[in-house]
């Protein structure tokens, strides 16, 4: 951590921007008509100005995409290989501004910043610079000894990106690296609370791209998505502003190593605040293990250090908003109402008084009985275990929420978690662990969009298209036209 954190000027350290936003539009940064608050989660209160884009500064980023776009589709792969690399370079070299904004603006605890997002970003970033040299056609065997045909990749033009609130600057890096990679050029939408990591990332890149090939339009109208999505210059990438309902889902049998499963459930439960990914929400426990497993978890989730996401000492921030806390707390409400039990957690946080308008949120355990549905599916710091006897009715009730994004197995029989994994309705299926993918890890199977996410040379494909040629090598044409002979 270096000497500029906090930042001068702020009891608390919280992030200021050294000028005000604006839009980065063809390279330039254009003062918008209108603006709104950014509102630091942990205290409630603004904390800057983001430029509200009207209708006109949208057509503007997009025919600044299409002009900056004639140019980016011919650079060589070199160019963009190098401006992806040095981008990343960009963001690790600054690791406190990163996780001071992030905290800031999302709530997310500055240890996690540097631990998870971070890096993460810069793993996107630098995995795709590597994979814009590999961005290659290939030869299509034809029967006409005289002829030959092949492929190249053809970027897809101009792509609208939107980037949720949670997790935004590894979600920028993700979507942006490989539409760059493949020569696209890209107008930036973020989701209201995720715009000043947007803005400062390309403030922070602003000389390594022409002029054009990254814009961004902040707003929390959602006409602005609309515009972008219904525009005939630009296509549509990237997730919605908020994360899809629902969580994933953990088997754990009984001869799991508990200590490490109690810690697997609880570290995806509260990491980001169970906002962003596919948090295990349902936690399945073999009957002889479930009271153990139950009680460990829940002496962690007493123990997990709610506060301001500016101290390092901070394991649990606030919620994005109030209205995202209040349906936290309406589910947990739901879940005692339908016959689930409260555990452990979930109660008001007692705060200091500089953090009482803060959106926070205590970590919860609810325990309810085998497949009764007690509670409803969520994001946020909430856990259900239930208990089960057969492997089984384990699966298809985990199988019967429909595909999820990700599920988990833990079992020291690694024959059963191979098989398992198999069988479960998920994008990415963890055996003995949660989370922590590798960059370039594709995820996109188990239902389709719904399921995931892909990191990795085939999402590198999907943003570029398929270019045939066909060459003559000097055959010779039959005779079908002015009277000639039939061709035999």
């Amino acid at each position: 951590m270096s000497e500029r954190w906090p930042w001068d000027g702020d009891p608390r350290g919280a992030y200021r921007p050294d000028e005000p936003y604006r839009l980065f539009i063809a390279g330039e940064w254009v003062t918008a008509r209108a603006a709104f608050d950014a509102v630091d989660p942990a205290v409630g209160a603004a904390w800057a100005a983001v430029p509200e884009a009207g209708p006109e500064q949208v057509e503007d980023a997009v025919a600044a995409a299409r002009k900056a776009f004639a140019g980016w589709r011919r650079s060589s792969q070199e160019t963009r290989q190098e401006a992806l690399w040095r981008m990343a370079d960009r963001i690790e070299a600054d690791p406190d501004r990163w996780a001071v904004l992030l905290a800031t603006e999302g709530g997310r605890p500055v240890r996690e910043a540097y631990f998870s997002d971070v890096p993460a970003s810069v793993a996107a970033l630098r995995l795709f610079s590597g994979l814009a040299r590999g961005v290659r056609g290939e030869q299509v065997p034809v029967e006409d000894p005289h002829g030959l045909a092949y492929t190249v990749r053809a970027p897809l033009g101009v792509l609208a990106v939107h980037v949720p609130w949670s997790a935004p600057l590894v979600a920028l890096a993700e979507q942006i690296a490989p539409a760059l990679a493949a020569g696209n050029a890209v107008v930036v939408h973020p989701a209201a609370a995720a715009s000043a990591t947007v803005l400062e990332f390309a403030r922070a890149t602003e000389d390594l791209l022409p002029a054009g090939v990254l814009n961004v339009v902040t707003g929390a109208d959602p006409g602005i998505a609309a515009r972008l999505d219904a525009h005939p210059g630009a296509l549509r990438i990237g997730g919605p502003d908020a994360p899809r309902p629902g969580g994933g889902a953990m088997i754990v049998f009984a001869d799991a190593d508990l200590d490490a499963a109690v810690t697997d459930a609880l570290t995806g439960v509260c990491l980001a605040g169970g906002e962003a990914g596919a948090p295990p929400s349902r936690l399945l426990v073999h009957e002889t293990v479930h009271e153990e497993f139950v009680g460990r978890l829940a002496a962690m989730v007493e123990a997990v250090v709610l506060g301001d996401p500016l101290d390092l000492s901070t394991e649990l921030g606030p919620l994005i908003s109030d209205g995202r806390r209040e349906r936290v707390r309406d589910a947990i409400r739901q879940a005692v109402a339908g016959g689930a039990r409260l555990v452990a957690g979930g109660e008001p946080p007692e705060l200091p008084p500089e953090l009482a308008g803060g959106f926070f949120q205590a970590p919860a355990l609810l325990a309810q009985e085998e497949g009764t549905g007690a509670a409803p599916p969520l994001l946020g710091p909430v856990a259900v275990a239930e208990p089960f006897a057969d492997e089984r009715a384990a699966v298809e009730r985990v199988n019967a929420a429909g595909p999820g994004r990700a599920a988990g197995v833990w079992t020291a029989d690694l024959a059963r978690g191979h098989r398992i994994a198999r069988e479960l309705d998920a994008g990415i299926v963890w055996i003995n662990r949660w989370s922590d993918p590798p960059a370039g890890l594709p995820a996109d199977a188990g239902g389709g969009p719904a399921a995931g996410t892909e990191i990795g040379e085939r999402m590198l494909a999907r943003y570029s298209t398929a270019k045939i040629i066909s060459v003559d090598l000097g055959s010779r044409r039959p005779a079908l036209w002015g009277g000639g002979a039939a061709p035999e």
